[in-house]
C-alpha cells in the first residue's frame, strides 16, 4: 500500500534535485569555459610569436624553448613538434599549419584543413587561427577569418587578413591572447612581421611602400625611409628588404647611420636573415638558393633551382623544393651541403601507417 511522502522528505527531496541541477549548470558553463581556453598569462615585454623572415615565408617553421614546431609537407603541411637537434619528431594537429607563433606554453598558427594522414573518416576542419597549448591540447579558435600572416607582440596577436563579409578590404587587426579584446589597427593589408620590441616595421602599401615604424603601445606609425620596400627583417640594428623599383635587390638600411647598402644585383624573389647570414632564391632561368654574410661577403650558391619557404632556427636552416610540394631540406648556417629531414619523413610515414590500421 503506497504511503505519502512526508513534507520533510519532500522538502530534502526538493533541496537535493535543486543542488544536482545547480551542479549541472555549473558543470556546463565549466565545459564552456573550458572549450573557449584557459588564461594565458602574460607575456615578458619583447615577447615575439616567431622570426620576421620566417613568417614571410610563409610562417611554416617556429623555435621556440628547444623545440622546432613545423608544418610537415611529408603528412599534408600537419603541425608536428620536434626537439632543436630534430630528435623526438610527433604530430600534434592533423591541421594544415601555416603562420606559426609560440611564446611560453602557448603555439598560435592558422589552419586551412585537414593534412593528408587525416584518413577517410576524418572531420572536415574549418579555416580558422587556432591558440593552443604546446602539448597538442586544449585548443582555442581566436578567429575563423582568413590570416595571412600573423605576429605575437607581447600579450596581442597581429593578424593580417584578406577582405571579408566584415571588411571591404584587406586589414590588421589585434587580439589580446586570450582572445576576450579586439582591435583595428589598419584598414589594408599592414604585414606585422617585422616586430622588434614594441615596434612592427612595415612597408606602406596604401599610399607610397614607404618604411613606417609602427609603436604598438600607442598605436601611431612614423616614417623610417622614403622608397619602394618590401618585406622588411630587422637584424642587428638593419633593416634588410627587396627593393622592386630597382629590380628586387636585396638591400639593408642602418638604423644609426642612414645608410643604404646594394647586398645583390640578382633579383631576389624571397630572403631569410638571422644568426648572421642571409639565405635568398634568385629569380629566372638560371636560379638558385644561395647564402652569404650579413654585409653581402662571402656568397655561395646552395642549389640550382627554383626553392621557397625559407626558414631559419639556430642550428638549421630549412627550405622546400618550389616543384615539389611534399619536400623539406634542411642545412646548417654557412654550409654548402643540404638534405632531405629525414625524421620529418620518419614522423609523417608512422603516423600515416598507424592511420591505415
Amino acid at each position: 500500500m503506497a504511503t505519502k511522502m512526508k513534507a520533510k522528505d519532500k522538502k530534502n527531496l526538493i533541496i537535493a534535485s535543486s543542488v544536482i541541477v545547480s551542479l549541472i549548470v555549473v558543470l556546463a558553463i565549466v565545459a564552456i569555459f573550458s572549450r573557449r581556453g584557459e588564461k594565458v598569462p602574460p607575456n615578458p615585454e619583447g615577447t615575439i610569436g616567431n622570426l620576421a623572415g620566417n613568417l614571410n615565408n610563409g610562417g611554416l617553421v617556429c623555435e621556440s624553448d628547444g623545440k622546432i614546431y613545423f608544418s610537415n609537407p611529408y603528412d599534408g603541411g600537419a603541425l608536428y613538434v620536434m626537439n632543436s637537434d630534430e630528435t623526438d619528431c610527433r604530430k600534434l594537429s592533423t591541421a594544415v599549419a601555416t603562420s606559426i607563433n609560440v611564446t611560453g606554453d602557448f603555439i598560435y598558427y592558422f589552419q586551412s584543413g585537414s593534412s593528408g594522414a587525416a584518413g577517410l573518416g576524418g572531420v572536415r576542419i574549418p579555416l580558422s587561427y587556432i591558440r593552443m597549448h604546446v602539448d597538442g591540447k586544449r585548443g582555442y579558435t581566436m578567429t575563423r577569418n582568413v590570416v595571412v600572416r600573423a605576429q605575437v607582440v607581447v600579450d596581442w596577436v597581429y593578424m593580417e587578413g584578406t577582405a571579408d563579409k566584415d571588411h571591404n578590404a584587406p586589414y590588421l587587426i589585434r587580439m589580446d591572447t586570450n582572445g576576450e579584446n579586439t582591435e583595428t589597427v589598419a584598414n589594408f593589408a599592414l604585414n606585422p612581421a617585422c616586430a622588434v620590441g614594441d615596434i612592427i616595421y612595415y612597408n606602406n602599401v596604401l599610399e607610397n611602400h614607404n618604411l613606417m615604424a609602427l609603436d604598438t603601445k600607442t598605436g601611431r606609425s612614423s616614417l623610417v625611409l622614403e622608397g619602394n620596400i618590401w618585406n622588411p627583417i630587422y637584424d642587428g640594428g638593419y633593416i634588410y628588404y627587396m627593393a622592386p623599383a630597382d629590380g628586387y635587390q636585396l638591400r639593408r638600411y642602418s638604423l644609426s647611420d642612414g645608410t643604404i647598402e646594394i647586398l645583390t644585383d640578382e633579383k631576389v624573389e624571397s630572403y631569410n636573415v638571422y644568426r648572421g647570414y642571409i639565405y635568398y632564391q634568385t629569380f629566372g632561368d638560371s636560379a638558385y638558393l644561395a647564402f652569404m654574410n650579413t654585409d653581402g661577403s662571402g656568397k655561395t650558391i646552395l642549389a640550382f633551382g627554383n626553392f621557397n619557404s625559407i626558414s631559419m632556427t639556430n642550428g638549421y636552416v630549412y627550405f622546400k623544393d618550389y616543384w615539389n610540394e611534399t619536400s623539406l631540406y634542411h642545412t646548417f648556417p654557412g654550409s654548402s651541403y643540404y638534405e632531405p629531414v629525414n625524421a620529418a619523413l620518419e614522423a609523417a610515414v608512422a603516423e600515416i601507417e598507424k592511420q591505415n590500421k
